[in-house]
């Protein structure tokens, strides 16, 4: 069981550690095409199943299943960065992140990326008046790398089997209308993604969301 609260300690704690480590490597990520990614398939259990939704909409695109950290840190600031307020509710992007969620996290694990991603997702009156602009985002990544400051608790051994954190840069493309006009605003944005990914013992065969950064680490 991931103690994810540790994690979030050592995070928060790496914030000061300006003077360790450098920036990290950064490297260009190729992803492909900005097209939404297929939705990893959802689990078939049997006790207390989701209710059923309405044929409407579909779910919003998740990352695709990948062993890379780098693509699934990609694609996960890709969806943070490229909802769609006009096809989609607030909510559907919490199942949706949450469904990635590691398998090994502890409930106190589990409810810290909860409240992550809460913190992330705009709230339901921010989301209507989104939506009364009709307002979407797409997201192109630039540059994925390894925070430095992450890269001194591998060195020291300070990291589980199988946890990797990458920080994402890239620009957001935002659309909406304005008095009957269809505008757009361009701005860069960054998040630091951390996730379990395949690596001996870590008992996952693709990269899983172990939580998304309030802010960068260095």
């Amino acid at each position: 069981v991931v103690a994810v609260g540790m994690l979030i300690v050592v995070l928060v704690v790496l914030v000061g550690w300006r003077a360790i480590g450098g920036p990290g490597t950064r490297a260009q990520v190729d992803v492909g095409a900005q097209a939404p990614p297929a939705a990893r398939p959802a689990p078939t259990a049997a006790a207390d199943p989701a209710p059923a939704r309405p044929q409407v909409r579909s779910v919003p695109s998740g990352p695709l299943a990948t062993a890379n950290p780098d693509v699934y840190a990609a694609q996960v600031a890709a969806v943070l960065f490229g909802m769609d307020t006009r096809a989609f509710e607030s909510g559907d992007y919490r199942t949706m992140l949450l469904g990635e969620a590691d398998p090994y996290l502890s409930e106190t694990g589990y409810a810290d990326l909860e409240r992550l991603v809460a913190d992330r997702l705009p709230t339901e009156e921010q989301w209507a008046r989104m939506r009364a602009n009709a307002q979407w985002s797409e997201f192109e990544p630039r540059q994925v790398w390894e925070p430095g400051s992450w890269t001194q608790v591998v060195i020291a051994g300070q990291a589980e089997p199988g946890w990797v954190v990458r920080n994402v840069t890239g620009v957001q493309t935002t659309h909406y209308t304005e008095a009957g006009l269809d505008k757009s605003a361009v701005r860069e944005r960054s998040v630091t993604i951390a996730m379990r990914c395949p690596a001996p013992g870590a008992g996952v065969d693709s990269c899983r969301l172990v939580l998304v950064g309030g802010s960068v680490l260095p």
